[in-house]
């Protein structure tokens, strides 16, 4: 397994090389094609391995920021193409990279290299608010699909109509954990035991992400069809969903989805009761509106997701507020703070680039960067964070693939063949 994976994410050119390398030197066993473009042109592309008759759909980078993703589905094309016993009863449909545009302002991250610091990664991160990923952009009642990358996965959907689609996401830290659809087989929580057991990752008892959600068991979580959106004064005052998900729209034609989170750091053990993460928040969050006013107007890719911590932060110290016990020990309560503020600055940075000149805007970032170091020093003093190798993340992620593909297959569950297939 481990040789089929990469020591680092690939940046987008090194994706693209990969894949045509992979359809040019076994043309018998796969195919590569542009299924569509993004806002900014770039080629979203799918490689195909035919095999069995059972339809699979995995994708990586469904966020922009998630990129242990993208080495997962290449070493699962690479897997797939290789071993003939992977594609036995399955064909196999691949997307490696569903936000390219996205991926193209974090690839610098890990272009040179896995090692990320806290003030490196918060500093340089980019996630799009939640109206500009494809991943959260898929139609419902409420919400008309707006994005390129999402009709490009979406026509996918509506013609192959898989029996399971996996999209491959990432958390910051804590662990591996798996958010299903409510159409989903047996024996998910025995299979993430064992799975992230192998590869040496904790299993997360309770993300922050997941509050709220039912659980079929430890580290499992299934998420609700989307509901109408908040009301405008709540909206005004909290981060609101935009559409539904890939996995979603999958389950709309009778099939399952799966998101199989991963941490691309192991940490220390956080010891946070909610009183004092409803505190930490509830100071960030005024913080952050007072660094947002002292920047001068002015617009960038990143002023979006500025805009959106500023209403996520809120969100999170309600349900800790509500679910003080859930709430407890939450990582993303330092995190999410420190990517606030590091958004901030990049916002700040590329005012500067077309003002250069600009006093107030070189206050406004002295005073940014203060916070934003203060805050990843918080987190860093906290967690510890160490980044995980992809031979373990990666290969946890790749092997969840693989088991609930067979789980996909009729009349097997996962609790069974899933696991020993593992």
């Amino acid at each position: 397994m481990a040789h089929y994976i990469d020591a680092r994410p690939p940046t987008l050119a090194e994706l693209d090389r990969a894949l045509h390398a992979l359809a040019d030197e076994h043309p018998g066993r796969c195919s590569l094609r542009t299924i569509g473009r993004s806002r900014a042109g770039r080629p979203i592309r799918m490689l195909t391995v035919p095999g069995g008759p059972v339809p699979v759909l995995v994708h990586g980078a469904p966020h922009a920021n998630e990129p242990i993703g993208i080495a997962s589905v290449l070493a699962l094309a690479r897997i797939a193409v290789a071993c003939p016993a992977v594609r036995e009863r399955v064909t196999w449909h691949l997307v490696a990279c569903g936000d390219p545009d996205g991926v193209a302002l974090n690839e610098h991250l890990w272009s040179t290299g896995w090692d990320l610091s806290v003030v490196g990664y918060h500093g340089g991160m980019h996630r799009p608010a939640v109206h500009l990923q494809p991943e959260w952009g898929f139609p419902t009642p409420h919400y008309a699909m707006r994005l390129p990358e999402t009709r490009a996965l979406k026509t996918q959907i509506d013609v192959l109509r898989p029996a399971l689609t996996v999209s491959l996401h990432n958390s910051d830290s804590a662990g591996a954990f798996y958010m299903t659809t409510r159409r989903h087989p047996s024996g998910l929580p025995e299979l993430l035991a064992h799975l992230a057991g192998r590869q040496g990752l904790p299993v997360t008892q309770m993300p922050m992400d997941c509050i709220e959600l039912p659980s079929p068991g430890n580290g499992v979580f299934v998420m609700p069809p989307p509901s109408a959106p908040a009301s405008a004064g709540t909206a005004e005052r909290e981060w609101t969903p935009a559409g539904t998900s890939s996995i979603h729209y999958t389950e709309q034609h009778g099939g399952w989805g799966v998101f199989p989170e991963v941490p691309m750091w192991a940490t220390a053990r956080l010891d946070l009761p909610a009183p004092a993460a409803v505190e930490i928040l509830d100071d960030a969050a005024r913080t952050a509106d007072r660094l947002q006013h002292t920047v001068p107007e002015g617009d960038s890719p990143f002023a979006a997701s500025v805009r959106e911590y500023r209403l996520i932060m809120p969100l999170m110290a309600r349900q800790i507020r509500e679910h003080p016990v859930a709430g407890r020990d939450q990582d993303l309560v330092l995190l999410v703070p420190a990517r606030s503020a590091g958004a901030l600055r990049r916002h700040v940075d590329a005012l500067l680039v077309d003002e250069p000149a600009s006093r107030a805007l070189k206050r406004a970032r002295a005073e940014i960067d203060t916070v934003f170091r203060a805050w990843c020093h918080r987190t860093e003093t906290a967690l510890r964070p160490r980044t995980l190798p992809l031979a373990r993340t990666a290969g946890y992620q790749v092997e969840t693939a693989l088991a609930l593909a067979l789980a996909a297959l009729p009349s097997t569950t996962v609790a069974s063949e899933g696991v020993r297939g593992g």
